[in-house]
Parts: C-alpha cells; structure tokens; sequence
C-alpha cells in the first residue's frame, strides 16, 4: 500500500507532464482501434467482394487446374464434391461451374474471352457479376427449359466493355467458339446476348461472359464434369475450418480443395500488405510513445534522486524503489489505456452506426483489381480490443523497467547529495 501512496504522489507532482504522457498513450490506444476496426472491415468487404465476383469461400478443383487453368484438370463426379460441401456447418449455397477461354465473334468482330458455365438458378443469389444492380440492360441467362423454343440459341450475358467492343445490343446473335476436350477441332455454338453487365472491373467487363452451364458442357464435350465447384460460406471467418473439412471428406488426388486466400491469391497478397503498412504506421506511433514514456519516467527518477537517497539511508529496500518507479508507470498506463479505451470504442461506435462512404473520397477505389464501393464500417472484437489494450499497457509498462533499475543503482551517501 505504501508503494501504491509513493507512486500515486509522484505521478501527482508532475501533472502537465503526467497528462501529456498519460495523453500519448490514451491517443495510441484509441487511433490503433479504430484504424484496427476500420481495417478489418474494409478487408473482409474485399474478400467478400472477390468471392462474389464469381469465386467462392472454398473451391474445389482439379488437381493443377489452379496453375494451367486447362480442361485437363476436372472435377469427374461433382455430385459427391457437392453432397460433400453441403454436409459442412453454415454453408450458404454450392455452385457448379465450368470455366474456359474462347473467342466471341459477331459479324467480322471477334474478341477472346473468358467463359463461365453457369447454374443459372444458383448463380443471382451468390454472384455480384449475375446481381440484378450489376445488370445495365437485360436480364440473366436461362435454362433452355425456360425458353419458348428448345432449338433456339442458348443465352449468353456479356460485360459493358466487351459489348462496345463487338458492338452487341440485346438480342443480337454471337457465335462462341471453345476447344472441347479429346477433340482437335474448335467446336462453334450460337447464342443470343440476354443481357449486358457492368462490375466497374476492367478484366471482368471486357471479357467476361457466362452462359447456362448445360450448354458450355454439351459444346466441350464434357458431360456431367465441371472445373470447379464453389462453396459459398455465411461467415469469412469460417474458410479456414470449412477448408480443412472439405478435405478430409474429399481424400481423392485428383482434386484440389483451395481457401479463397488460394484461389484470390493477388486479393489476399493486397489485403496483407495494406495490413502491414497499418501496422507498420502503428509501430512508429507505438516507438514514439515508448520512447516518451521511457524519458518522462526516466526524468522522473532523475529529479527524485536525493528522495530516494534519504528512503534508503533510513532502510527503504531497493526492491522497493524499483517497486515504485514501475508502479507509477503502471498506474499512468491503466488510467491512459481507460481513457483510450473509451475514445476509441466510442470512436469504433460512430463509425460501425454511420460508417464511411469511400466513394466521397474516390470515384473508383480499387484494391487488387476490386471495386470498393458504398460504407466502410468498424468491426471490432473482444479478442481485438483485449489484445492492443494488453499491448499498450505492456509496452508502458517495459519502458519503465530501465528507469527502475537505475534507481536500485544508485548509492545514498552519493543520492543525498545530487542537487
């Protein structure tokens, strides 16, 4: 108790500098949870954006079609990958795809493409490149059992760019060519444009097409047999876990079951780096805050010189002296982390309730290929706020141990008479 009295008198004593250190620490802590907060939300919207731009939490593949992107690589019995998937805990929907490059030509016009065989039932409640505020002009494609003629062209949806490209409109007629599998031959199928999308994603609006999946597999030849099967989750947090079960349901080595850190692996690489250069900038704030904590107790100790030279000549303990010093700086880290603490869930409050809209500060704000747009919220966890309070706290309270130990150091007869 007598150390709590010694500390709380000598944080007291110094109060402009008690507050401007107390004040720096308080800072720390609240700007670090709410870029945290901030950070981690803006991360999982990107991921999320990226799966739903015609990927998924978990995909399974051929093996070595993630590297050549080839019909080589297939997925034979897609039937049990998605009984498998659908036996997993808080899977949100599994879509069947088949994806190939070609080339789109209509009249003398012709442009290379990426093809998505599509469940035209599955694919609007998963995809943001099928969402209906996605679609310019048109509509989705449908199965042929939708059509009023069964030996008409199939449907085909195409991006913006690639419409201006090919100067399509809606009901104009294009021919896809593809290679199908064992075949030397290009084979060449008409569709008819359904539809005409826009993502704000140069890649995907030049040269993105999707057709009913029934008829890209008829025209590769491929039967039942897709590229890849996509399992959608309710939570980003759960691919981890999500991903090691679809393994061990699916043993076989001819498939490949990829997190979407994997399979959007260039999306992942940027959301990691964006996180460093956070915690980078944090680091230098934290380093700045250490090193004003670290002088200001130093200074401290310095001033107090002849106090603790009388303490030990009338028998007070070095353990005791060093017990002070770290205690007052803890004192002052706990006050600071509560005062920071409160700034930041509050701070963390205001912007989880309004959020920020990004578009005010950039019209097109891309990440990796990946169109931001809307709000930006706080998400912030127990864990999360529990982990950089510790933090600070440690950091305070380390900075302090140096200054401690020089005060058992010193000497009383040499101590009383330090002016």
């Amino acid at each position: 108790m007598l150390i709590l009295k010694l500390a709380w008198r000598s944080m007291l004593r110094h109060k402009r500098r008690s507050i401007i250190t107390g004040g720096a620490v308080a800072l720390s802590l609240a700007l670090m949870l709410i870029f945290v907060g901030i950070g981690d939300d803006g991360h999982a919207r990107m991921a999320n954006l990226g799966i739903g731009m015609g990927a998924g939490n978990v995909l399974v593949q051929g093996r070595g079609y993630q590297k050549d992107q080839t019909l080589d690589h297939l997925v034979t019995d897609p039937a049990r990958v998605i009984a498998a998937a659908r036996g997993l805990d808080h899977v949100r929907a599994v879509v069947p795809r088949v994806r190939v490059s070609g080339l789109l030509s209509t009249g003398e016009s012709s442009a290379p493409v990426m093809v998505s065989g599509v469940d035209p039932d599955l694919e609007p409640k998963v995809s943001e490149i099928a969402a209906p505020k996605r679609r310019l002009q048109g509509s989705y494609v449908r199965k042929r059992s939708e059509m009023e003629f069964s030996n008409q062209p199939a449907d085909i949806y195409v991006g913006e760019e690639l419409a201006k490209t090919l100067k399509l409109q809606l009901g104009d007629r294009t021919v896809l060519t593809v290679s199908p599998v064992a075949a030397s031959r290009p084979a060449a199928s008409a569709y008819i444009v359904r539809g005409i999308f826009k993502t704000g994603i140069d890649e995907l609006d030049q040269a993105w097409v999707e057709v009913p999946i029934k008829e890209i597999q008829q025209q590769l030849n491929l039967g039942d047999r897709v590229t890849q099967v996509a399992v959608l989750l309710d939570d980003l947090d759960d691919t981890d876990q999500a991903t090691a079960e679809l393994r061990a349901a699916l043993p076989e080595p001819g498939l490949e079951v990829l997190p979407w850190q994997v399979a959007l692996r260039e999306l992942h690489e940027a959301i990691v780096l964006d996180d460093a250069g956070l915690y980078l900038m944090m680091g230098i704030i934290f380093l700045i805050m250490t090193i004003g904590i670290f002088n200001t107790v130093l200074m401290s100790v310095v001033e107090r010189t002849r106090e603790f030279g009388v303490m030990m000549a009338l028998g007070t303990r070095k353990g005791q002296l060093f017990g002070v010093v770290v205690t007052e700086a803890l004192l002052l880290a706990l006050i600071a982390a509560t005062i920071g603490l409160g700034i930041g869930l509050g701070l963390h409050l205001l912007a989880a309730t309004y959020g920020i809209d990004i578009t005010s500060y950039a019209k097109d704000y891309e990440i990796a290929g990946i169109v931001m747009e809307g709000r930006i919220y706080s998400r912030l966890t127990a864990p999360t706020v529990l982990k950089w309070t510790i933090v600070v706290v440690a950091l305070t309270f380390s900075s302090a141990l140096y200054p401690a130990f020089r005060s058992t150091r010193l000497q009383p007869v040499e101590a009383i008479r330090h002016v």
